[in-house]
């Protein structure tokens, strides 16, 4: 069983779909414009007709791809089939196929990601710039990383993009995270531990011979984001630059 929450919202989210007769019960060849049956629905997810059964009956898990397709193409808010936040559906948006090439949703911050003095959603510096990359959606953080505590997974120059963690319940210990705290942004992996008085975040290099876990304080200004892509520097890697 691959079962998670991410298959309840999926399959209240079908449910809802299913009851705005977006999905209906017709052959391929009678369906209307805006209409799915089972198999078309499946293929606008990007996969075959025997997965979505399986996922509503929590036989397999939401990938990433299906995730990005229901926001793409039905409209879906990325928050509630992953953590059941917010809406079920983005407002006053209708269910198309918007063009995410020109949107400028992701932004890129001078500040490196193992030190400066912010990495938020809040007024902008001078030196922040917004773009775009396909199929990135969502509002997402860029930054390039600095030192070696992530090797070799991330290396210096490489590019990550980052969303915020709303509730640190939703922490995996194999996910790799930015941390704002203390003044710093650090890429790190997080385990949440809780000592006598306070819950401390626990945060840990993949390079762990040279860079031991650093503690802080999970109830200080703490900002938590997941790492959900990186652009590897391949010419430094190379050696080209």
């Amino acid at each position: 069983m691959k079962s998670s929450n991410k298959n309840i919202y999926f399959k209240q989210i079908f449910e809802a779909l299913q009851f705005n007769k977006v999905i209906v019960k017709k052959h391929q060849h009678k369906l209307d414009e805006g209409e799915y049956n089972k198999r078309t629905f499946a293929q606008k997810l990007g996969t075959h007709s025997g997965v979505v059964p399986a996922i509503l009956s929590g036989d397999r898990g939401v990938t990433e791809k299906i995730i990005n397709n229901l926001c793409r193409y039905f409209d879906v808010n990325e928050a509630f089939i992953r953590m059941g936040e917010g809406r079920m559906f983005a407002e006053n948006e209708a269910a198309a196929e918007p063009s995410f090439f020109g949107a400028a949703n992701i932004l890129f911050s001078a500040i490196h990601a193992t030190a400066g003095d912010h990495i938020s959603d809040e007024a902008l510096a001078e030196e922040d710039i917004r773009f775009g990359i396909p199929g990135l959606q969502g509002n997402l953080f860029a930054f390039n990383v600095k030192g070696n505590s992530m090797e070799p997974l991330l290396q210096e120059g490489d590019m990550v993009f980052c969303r915020h963690v709303e509730n640190s319940k939703y922490l995996r210990r194999d996910e790799i995270y930015a941390v704002y705290a203390e003044g710093q942004v650090r890429i790190k992996y997080i385990e949440m531990e809780h000592d006598a008085y306070e819950p401390q975040l626990k945060l840990i290099s993949h390079n762990d011979i040279e860079h031991p876990p650093i503690y802080v304080n999970a109830n200080q200004g703490v900002k938590i984001y997941q790492v959900v892509h990186f652009l590897t520097d391949m010419g430094n890697r190379l050696g080209l630059l």
